[in-house]
């Protein structure tokens, strides 16, 4: 049975993050961008990856946390993951100013979320004919959750946490006037000069949707409308 403790052993217990500043969304989808707004705002994302010819302004992602994420979703809060967790946790309690993390397997969020006093999330998502290409041209044929399961997970967590909003890559490309006023409704003033539109990598793919894609596209477009107002 998880999570059951040994006679004679301390029962190890996650720990309370103090203030959750998330930016989730599925594989290329644009989150590092929205980490590059966050962190305009004074956001700092701890990172174990550099910057490349996919993300030039890095990745602002935690390899440990990319990894608690799959095990989230595969065993819960078992004891390692416990640990693990409360790691990450501490790493961002103990940073000088606010620190938040990327997540990047969606349901993971839902773990932190019970961890967090005061939790803001910047949902992001993109295009899937987008998306899929763009992870086609890194070699990318599969991810653990795909588009559908990701994005679906996307609505329901920002369903369930008031202090969230839905974005668009392709908004943020744009520098739509609602982004400000979308961020600004998290406490965050962001600087909107830091996007850089000649670093998209994919655009306009004419890869093949499924109608559901298709019409969870649509949901999460109305979602990001609401955000903007």
């Amino acid at each position: 049975m998880e999570n059951q403790t040994a006679p004679g052993k301390e029962e190890i217990r996650p720990k309370v993050l103090k203030n959750g500043i998330f930016v989730v969304g599925h594989p290329r989808s644009g989150t590092s961008l929205a980490c590059q707004l966050l962190k305009s705002a004074g956001v700092d994302f701890p990172s174990d990856f550099g910057a490349d010819e996919y993300n030039k302004s890095g990745y602002f992602e935690l390899e440990l946390g990319k990894d608690l994420e799959k095990k989230l979703i595969d065993k819960a809060m078992t004891e390692e993951n416990i640990i693990a967790m409360n790691q990450i946790i501490d790493r961002l309690n103990n940073a000088p100013g606010l620190s938040g993390l990327k997540i990047v397997h969606m349901p993971a969020l839902f773990f932190f979320r019970h961890l967090a006093k005061n939790i803001r999330v910047v949902f992001i998502f993109r295009n899937p004919a987008d998306v899929k290409s763009s992870m086609l041209r890194r070699g990318i044929a599969q991810f653990k959750l795909d588009w559908f399961e990701n994005n679906n997970a996307l609505i329901a967590g920002h369903e369930n946490i008031p202090k969230s909003i839905v974005i668009s890559y392709e908004a943020l490309l744009r520098g739509h006037p609602g982004i400000k006023r979308a961020f600004k409704k998290l406490g965050f003033n962001v600087d909107m000069n830091v996007i850089r539109k000649e670093e998209q990598t994919q655009r306009n793919s004419r890869i093949v949707l499924s109608q559901d894609e298709g019409r969870l596209y649509k949901v999460l477009k109305k979602l990001e409308k609401k955000s903007f107002s």
